[in-house]
């Protein structure tokens, strides 16, 4: 009989020489052993990972990089908390080839109950594993997936969303980076109109020629009048071809000026226009000009609000987050079950815009790494929601204009109290802009509370920075 010795060394030649990939992880996630079949495949040298830190995936998927390759194998917070789990993962070889495969994690605990470390085996995506897939993982398991598909079809994966619909909007941002005609990108705020817009011409022909972005709601006349046609002189001539011009919003641009733009287009420069409006029905008030409406409208793309893809949002939610994990600190792995239920039942009057900041805040103070139902704010846990339904039990006979001048000063001061009275992201969260909604809330008879914005640190401004450039990234 084989002496206990000599059985150990066999069980390691045993293990060593397995078909099956297998790896350990250490309590503090440094792979620590790896046999022949995971580095084959991986396609790294013998041993040549050994000791380094397995850490949380952002971003989208990179060839060339050894870290990222490790860290596909970083496990699920279910395995973290003691329990088995499997999940699905991409890895990336450093040549770039891809690979889907299913890893089963297996955690080992001391005699005092602590984690001393993580088994992984790794098998076909399909193989069945007897254990059902981590819940943390899921959605950023389809996002990766997604990612992948808009990589292989378009050539970028900044555009997340499924279903008929979505990929009807890839085709028209794909055709509109195809031609040099103007496009009209028309959606309610936070929508991702010039996410569309950069889109269309980082796709183009001209992809390394300037985008110029002007914001009509933001300058005064004189202002876009130099930025557009460079001064009193005439058209501008001086732009390089295939220059676009992105220039929102398009119904604040001066009617003189939008008949001079109008006379400037020239295949040598795109035009490239966003709106909140409608712009028909600015057609009939003559807020814009039939000649630039026939001209922007050659090709038009419409944008869905959030509240019509809400079957996408766990997508872009994972999406957001994994953008918050890329700047360092607390890392999240996703969203449970509920919390993703709870945000799906939101209406979502700011759009994408609204979730970044959602996102952000949740992910700067969640207890654990997969966000409950308890770290999501109070005010998209049903309780707005209800400030965009009349009045259960109208009073009889009190008039139509009356019953929708209460609907709207409810609305108006459960968003005040929700955007605690700043007023510019009050009037975002109402898709209105802040003139209109100081208008309102005088006409209304609402005690006007001093917006706290007025006294804001600069640094505040910098954080509303970072979610609107999070948003604008989906």
């Amino acid at each position: 009989m084989a002496s206990s010795r000599s059985s150990a060394p066999r069980l390691e030649n045993l293990w060593r020489n397995a078909r099956e990939p297998l790896f350990w992880l250490s309590s503090d996630l440094r792979l620590t052993w790896a046999n022949r079949a995971w580095e084959q495949l991986v396609g790294v040298a013998p041993g040549s990972l050994l000791g380094q830190s397995c850490q949380q995936v952002n971003g989208v998927a990179r060839n060339d990089d050894v870290q990222y390759l490790l860290n596909c194998f970083y496990p699920p917070s279910e395995s973290l908390e003691g329990k088995p789990a499997s999940t699905r993962t991409l890895i990336v070889r450093l040549n770039g080839e891809k690979l889907w495969k299913r890893v089963n994690y297996q955690p080992f605990h001391d005699g005092q109950g602590e984690l001393s470390g993580i088994f992984g085996l790794v098998g076909e995506t399909e193989a069945a594993s007897g254990r059902a897939d981590a819940e943390s993982q899921r959605i950023r398991t389809e996002l990766l997936q997604v990612r992948e598909r808009l990589l292989a079809r378009h050539g970028f994966d900044s555009l997340i969303g499924t279903g008929p619909e979505h990929r009807r909007l890839l085709d028209q941002v794909a055709a509109a980076a195809a031609s040099r005609v103007p496009v009209l990108v028309v959606g309610e705020s936070g929508t991702g109109r010039h996410l569309v817009a950069r889109t269309i011409h980082h796709r183009g022909t001209y992809a390394s020629s300037p985008l110029i972005p002007i914001d009509c709601e933001a300058l005064p006349a004189e202002v876009l009048e130099r930025q557009i046609f460079g001064g009193e002189a005439g058209p501008r001539m001086d732009l390089a071809e295939g220059t676009s011009l992105l220039i929102g919003d398009i119904l604040d641009l001066p009617r003189d000026l939008q008949g001079r733009l109008v006379e400037m287009l020239d295949p040598r420069v795109r035009l490239l226009a966003t709106t909140a409006g409608e712009p028909e029905t600015e057609l009939r008030s003559e807020r814009l000009r039939s000649d630039l409406y026939y001209a922007l409208t050659t090709f038009m793309i419409r944008l869905r609000p959030l509240r019509e893809r809400l079957d996408e949002l766990p997508l872009l939610a994972q999406q957001l987050l994994e953008r918050f994990n890329a700047r360092g600190g607390a890392q999240r792995v996703g969203f449970s079950d509920s919390a993703l239920q709870e945000l799906a039942s939101y209406d979502w009057p700011g759009n994408i815009r609204e979730l970044a900041r959602v996102v952000e805040e949740v992910h700067g103070k969640a207890a654990g790494s997969l966000i409950q139902v308890d770290d999501l704010p109070s005010g998209v846990r049903g309780h707005l929601a209800s400030s965009y339904l009349p009045p259960p039990m109208p009073q009889p006979g009190v008039p139509l204009d009356e019953l929708l001048t209460q609907v709207e000063r409810r609305l108006i001061e459960t968003t005040l109290q929700r955007a605690r009275h700043n007023k510019s992201r009050a009037a975002e969260l109402l898709g209105i802009s802040r003139p209109r909604l100081y208008r309102r809330i005088k006409e209304l008879g609402l005690p006007d509370v001093p917006d706290p914005s007025e006294d804001a640190s600069p640094s505040a401004g910098g954080r509303d920075g970072e979610s609107a450039s999070a948003a604008s990234s989906l």
